[in-house]
């Protein structure tokens, strides 16, 4: 039988509490990660007037540091054990007033080093306490039949974190910019003022969580245990072998992640390169915005229906369009700018929708006692696919030219359905429809 969140009142109101809450974390978090993994990048541009494999750098020592820190404080928050606080609630705290406070400094920085030792070493280990908590929450707190329409809804506070920082380009894009060679330029006024946003978005959202956040007592909870212990039992080979579907969805991420982590640090930089006005970047995101949080809805509902690998291949073979569009097309006509907000739309697909069913499988495969640290252990993906990701959008960008990056990405998009396809489907036959 269902224990649904929805079987009462209370426990209607319950879930509707923690999706609230756990979307504001979210929103924090992506708001953050957007700004550091673009206006960060950026900065460096428009600023410094540094090449972009500076960027490229920067990006890649960071994903070492994620690499490394969420993991620990995926393993650290496992085995923390608190009657007032939990297990998840400090570390959300304190890794967004540290990450916070240092992205309002970043834009006063006057070279590359003060830039790499904020961004890369000290975001790159506290970001990640934040990201190690916020992540466990839906898993922790939604049941499996609810959880693909739950991150349905929180994938819309995400949407809500990507369009906030869009905005706040768009407002210095008008009032803090300037032309050089036909591109357009973000001054340093302009970084101050939307990192300033970007970091207190993340403290806000740590407080939030710390105060209000409700979490599971000790009691319930698997014995406490040492780091180095509870690290070394999973990769022992018999709880490799009871979780090699969580494994073979490492595999098949790294691949989607690689093709995603070549536009990913170059987005912002490839919008500014078109020289648009505000007036024409408004009215398409007006209407790609409706488009894309309508699809992620539903996304969320067919998962918890139909499942979550039957949506994969379909969504990644038409998102893949609108990759190989994407060079040909330059906004130098009314049939050329819709033919550009539709390939664009298709790109989001795989940027947003398509992490509704994702993030839901990774969820349904995380073991109850060891979830911080598999999600550690997953982040294996956004790293090590950052990596070369970085690289080769920096060595594309700089031989081929910016809007070439977007063909390169589909083509491990592609490659990664055969091994999406490898994975069990998690969502029971009686849960369905």
């Amino acid at each position: 039988m269902k224990n649904s969140p929805e079987a009462t009142e209370i426990g209607k109101d319950t879930f509707k509490r923690d999706i609230i809450l756990i979307g504001i974390i979210t929103l924090g978090a992506i708001m953050f990660g957007f700004f550091e993994a673009s206006f960060f990048n950026t900065y460096l541009e428009h600023v410094l007037a540094l090449d972009y494999i500076y960027i490229a750098i920067m990006v890649s020592v960071s994903a070492v540091f994620g690499l490394i820190f969420l993991l620990v404080f995926g393993v650290i928050s496992d085995n923390t054990r608190s009657e007032k606080y939990g297990r998840r609630r400090p570390y959300l705290l304190f890794g967004s007033l540290v990450s916070g406070i240092c992205m309002i400094i970043y834009p006063f920085s006057p070279e590359f080093i003060w830039c790499f030792i904020l961004d890369a070493i000290i975001i790159g280990i506290f970001s990640n306490m934040y990201y190690a908590a916020q992540r466990t929450l839906v898993p922790d707190l939604i049941e499996i039949e609810h959880r693909g329409r739950a991150n349905g809804l929180i994938t819309v506070f995400s949407i809500i974190g990507i369009i906030i920082p869009i905005f706040l380009l768009l407002f210095v894009n008008q009032f803090y910019s300037v032309k050089r060679g036909g591109s357009t330029y973000i001054t340093q006024e302009g970084y101050i003022f939307v990192l300033f946003l970007g970091g207190l978005a993340l403290i806000i959202a740590g407080v939030v969580g710390f105060f209000f956040l409700r979490h599971i007592p000790p009691s319930e909870l698997e014995p406490k245990k040492k780091f180095f212990d509870d690290l070394k039992g999973t990769f022992q080979y018999d709880e490799l072998r009871k979780h090699r579907d969580f494994f073979r969805l490492i595999i098949a991420m790294t691949v989607f992640n690689l093709g995603y982590r070549i536009i990913f640090p170059f987005l912002f930089s490839y919008i500014f390169s078109l020289g648009l006005n505000t007036t024409t970047l408004i009215l398409a995101l007006g209407i790609l915005i409706p488009v894309i949080v309508l699809i992620t809805l539903a996304m969320g509902k067919l998962a918890d229906k139909i499942g979550r690998k039957v949506l994969v291949a379909p969504v990644l073979i038409i998102s893949s369009i609108g990759y190989f569009m994407i060079p040909f097309l330059r906004p130098t006509s009314i049939l050329n700018m819709i033919l550009l907000i539709i390939a664009i739309a298709l790109v989001f697909l795989s940027i947003a929708s398509i992490q509704v069913p994702l993030a839901t499988w990774q969820q349904d495969l995380l073991p109850e006692g060891k979830r911080g640290q598999f999600l550690g252990i997953l982040n294996i993906i956004f790293t090590t696919s950052q990596i070369p990701g970085a690289i080769i959008g920096g060595l594309v960008a700089d031989s081929m030219g910016l809007a070439w990056i977007f063909a390169f990405a589909p083509i491990f998009l592609l490659a990664s359905i055969p091994l999406f396809l490898r994975v069990k489907e998690t969502l029971p036959e009686d849960l369905k429809f």
